[in-house]
């Protein structure tokens, strides 16, 4: 089963060879590996094209810049394997990565297999596997596990720790042009899978603290542009499914966020920024009326619900009651806890 591997490279010469040299050492050999030069300024395209003069796996598509999503949606357009998966090229994947999904694929014929990964910070790394593995074969059901935000289980929006099925893309594709490409298209791909794998193992090398990354902007007006759009856009989709515990889920985390990020962005030096209050007001308005169902879950915690209530009532009281409490009440709960311990 020949695996496609493809790579968005964009002006990270001091990654890209050891992201592909992490590929060419898995011990599953059947691999197709697409570098994609995105227009790289600096000698990324050059030392692709050094590393396809010594692998014939290896194939270099060098075009104008245009963004990771279209650099990706280049890669599948060019991808000759029955399953498709990509790497940023910053990162690196541990050798037996796609031997232990093309396993899962064979054995419980997956149409999606996701694995666990490792949190790399410049002086440690973070590793939370059990080396569980936990199929998943109801519609919708895998879906509704990433939408949980359970730690337990790293599904998430990311493209990358992901084996897809090449059927299950169809003709989906990255949106061009955006940050959080990844936001929209990993909820349309969940959706449509019948049978998914979940490997608790970390094989995946997902760097957190590289400078100049989109992950470490922080709060920044791109939230607004792209992000939150992203979640908008994202909600619209879950909409249209016949099963309402995605939208739900969906919705409860994203109020659970909208509610911080009011609190925080008082914080915010940038009147740029801080002028989006009154959209966080807005958008959450205009969603009261989902508010029972929402907040009716088993995995709502009351106190989400009393918070929104207040905010409800009053966004100013709000924001009073979580400066006392970020001030006062967490801090004592905190030591608190802390005593318990000793």
């Amino acid at each position: 089963m020949l695996i496609s591997v493809i790579v968005a490279v964009y002006n990270i010469e001091k990654y890209i060879a050891r992201c592909i040299e992490s590929i060419q050492r898995q011990t599953y050999r059947e691999l197709e590996i697409i570098l994609v030069d995105d227009g790289s300024t600096d000698k990324s395209g050059e030392i692709c094209d050094a590393y396809q003069k010594k692998d014939e796996r290896i194939k270099v598509i060098h075009r104008e810049n245009g963004g990771l999503s279209a650099a990706r949606n280049t890669g599948i357009a060019n991808a000759e394997g029955k399953y498709i998966t990509f790497v940023d090229g910053d990162d690196w994947i541990e050798a037996s990565m796609y031997e232990k999904m093309e396993e899962q694929v064979r054995k419980e014929g997956a149409d999606l297999v996701v694995c666990r990964y490792y949190r790399i910070y410049k002086d440690f790394r973070v590793d939370e596997s059990t080396d569980k593995i936990t199929v998943f074969e109801k519609p919708f059901s895998m879906l509704a596990q990433c939408l949980r935000e359970d730690e337990k289980f790293l599904i998430q929006h990311a493209a990358w720790n992901k084996l897809y099925k090449r059927e299950l893309l169809g003709e989906e594709r990255f949106p061009e042009g955006k940050w959080y490409e990844d936001v929209v298209f990993s909820a349309k791909i969940l959706s449509r899978v019948q049978r998914g794998v979940y490997i608790d193992t970390a094989l995946y090398n997902y760097v957190c603290e590289r400078e100049g990354s989109i992950m470490n902007a922080g709060l920044t007006e791109r939230y607004f542009t792209d992000l939150l759009p992203a979640y908008i856009e994202k909600e619209s989709y879950l909409e249209s499914l016949p099963d309402s515990e995605p939208l739900c889920l969906h919705r409860y985390f994203l109020y659970k966020r909208l509610l911080i990020l009011y609190r925080d962005l008082f914080k915010k030096e940038n009147k740029t920024v801080r002028r989006h209050k009154k959209d966080v007001v807005r958008i959450l308005r205009e969603r009261k009326s989902t508010f029972p169902e929402v907040y009716g879950m088993e995995i709502a915690a009351k106190t989400e619900k009393i918070k929104m209530q207040m905010f409800m009532i009053s966004p100013f009281l709000f924001r009073m009651f979580m400066t006392v409490n970020d001030a006062l009440i967490l801090p004592y709960r905190l030591k608190k806890m802390e005593k318990k311990k000793c």
